[in-house]
């Protein structure tokens, strides 16, 4: 019988055995024979770069007597690996840049291969990009080698892009309740505060406290020490508090429980299926969004319904959502405005808050300021959409004539075009205008850029991650990746 050691066995474990199993860079072909010769698999391809390697692996092959089970071939990655009946491709002992290289260049993975992946080095920079590039991560477990804790990762390509966080970087979803998982994590904490010991003694004091702040958060993990939602609640509360929001909004906590403890948290624009899917399988306890989940009153709650269907899944796995919608644009949002637009000569808001709340006080809704120099409306849409990253932004009236003073509502303005003009603007920036409330506005004077709702409001999500991540040390907090809901074509 064919023995593989322990870093070969989990990757092994891994392994679908649906179809044909790839193994790239097999040195001695001796996991493909082991898959083989314990029925996990019935044929399997064994590639390397070298003719030596190869060599080797024809001698494993035949003295286990499989050669007709096993194919032989040179490759450079999956460059001439045939994909049909491709079922699992596994890519062990190599460095997680070298794995990562060998993923993007092979568009037939994207068709429900099943990756099996074990870096030898920079695992983090492998979780990253996986994420960074559409791929998931199913499953994750530590293996002791000798002295040596490694990884190896199940992932599969879904489609959609996300940012993780820097301790699900550097941790993945290693399960710390087993011997294994817990030495690599101590293994990974150590690093990080060898590495914050070494930034404080060359005096990046800021850079040494960034990753203190990461060992901080995986300490508390590993010892299970993690706020409750009641806490996150008040703090939020604390700078933009509920009572701030407009009349008709629904802000707050809209699922879950105040006395769930919280690891993860999610900052999202919206709640989106995509969102909730990630929240489950990335084990989220949290997720602040702007836009809350639940906006109507709904007189019942079933599967029948996307909507109702969203938030059934949002309650069976325990998954907090909160939602952070007028509060934040009357306490915060105007500030953001003027710090992209680089605006000093500011007016107030468009809409005054009528919450009463005291840190209310003097905002509102919307912002309005002078603008500096001799500008078109053409010329502030080109500043716009640098400012905010868009592609295109749509301009009512003639690009040509000189702008004074604007006024912006982030969001859907449309509503609220004639208040932008009582303000004394000549330039309304916001967005969800419609052909004809922007042909009226032109007709009053009053020149509109559309940079979109979501085109404006994105901004939430990173700022918010940023802002909690500086004030909850203890928490992960996760971004949404910035992601337009239609495509200019």
């Amino acid at each position: 019988m064919i023995t593989i050691d322990n870093r070969l066995k989990v990757c092994a474990d891994m392994v679908s055995g649906n179809g044909i199993v790839c193994d790239v860079g097999t040195d001695h072909a001796y996991l493909p024979a082991y898959l083989i010769e314990n029925n996990i698999c019935d044929y399997a391809i064994a590639s390397d770069i070298n003719e030596g390697p190869l060599k080797f692996a024809q001698q494993t092959i035949i003295k286990y007597h499989i050669e007709d089970k096993i194919r032989l071939l040179k490759s450079d990655g999956l460059k001439n690996i045939p994909s049909e009946n491709v079922s699992d491709v596994v890519i062990a002992g190599m460095g997680g840049e070298t794995i990562a290289e060998i993923i993007s260049g092979t568009q037939w993975l994207k068709s429900g291969v099943n990756l099996v992946l074990q870096p030898m080095t920079r695992a983090g920079y492998l979780r990253k990009w996986l994420y960074k590039n559409g791929f998931e991560i199913a499953e994750e477990k530590a293996v002791i080698q000798d002295r040596f804790i490694y990884t190896a990762i199940r992932a599969f390509y879904s489609g959609y892009k996300f940012n993780i966080g820097k301790v699900t970087e550097i941790t993945g979803r290693i399960n710390i309740e087993t011997d294994a998982g817990m030495k690599y994590c101590q293994n990974q904490l150590s690093k990080i505060n060898n590495i914050a010991m070494g930034l404080s003694k060359a005096g990046k004091t800021e850079d040494s406290q960034e990753y203190q702040r990461i060992a901080e958060r995986l300490t508390i993990m590993m010892e299970g020490k993690m706020n409750l939602v009641s806490e996150i609640y008040t703090y939020i509360d604390s700078f933009a508090p509920f009572s701030a929001q407009e009349k008709w909004d629904n802000s707050g906590l809209l699922t879950g429980s105040m006395n769930k403890k919280v690891s993860k948290v999610l900052v999202t624009l919206d709640i989106t299926n995509e969102v909730v899917e990630y929240a489950i399988k990335e084990q989220v306890d949290f997720i602040l969004a702007h836009h809350p989940v639940i906006f109507s009153k709904i007189s019942r709650c079933t599967s029948d319904d996307f909507l109702q269907n969203k938030l059934l899944k949002l309650i069976s796995h325990g998954i907090c959502a909160y939602g952070m919608h007028t509060c934040y644009d009357v306490c915060r949002m105007g500030d953001r405005m003027v710090e992209r637009l680089g605006l000093n000569n500011l007016c107030g808001p468009v809409e005054d808050s009528a919450s009463g709340n005291e840190k209310a006080q003097g905002k509102g809704i919307g912002i309005t300021a002078y603008i500096e120099g001799d500008v078109t409306v053409g010329e502030y849409a080109k500043k716009v959409k640098e400012a905010f990253s868009l592609e295109s932004v749509m301009v009512f009236g003639d690009s040509n004539t000189k702008i004074s003073k604007i006024a912006i509502v982030p969001g859907s303005g449309r509503s609220m075009i004639s208040t932008a003009k009582q303000t004394g603007a000549d330039v309304f920036l916001t967005g969800d205008i419609g052909h004809h409330e922007g042909i009226d506005a032109v007709a009053q004077g009053l020149a509109i850029i559309d940079g979109g709702h979501y085109g404006i409001e994105h901004i939430f999500i990173e700022d918010m991650r940023q802002y909690l991540e500086k004030h909850l040390s203890e928490v992960e907090i996760v971004a949404a990746p910035i992601s337009h809901p239609f495509l200019i074509v």
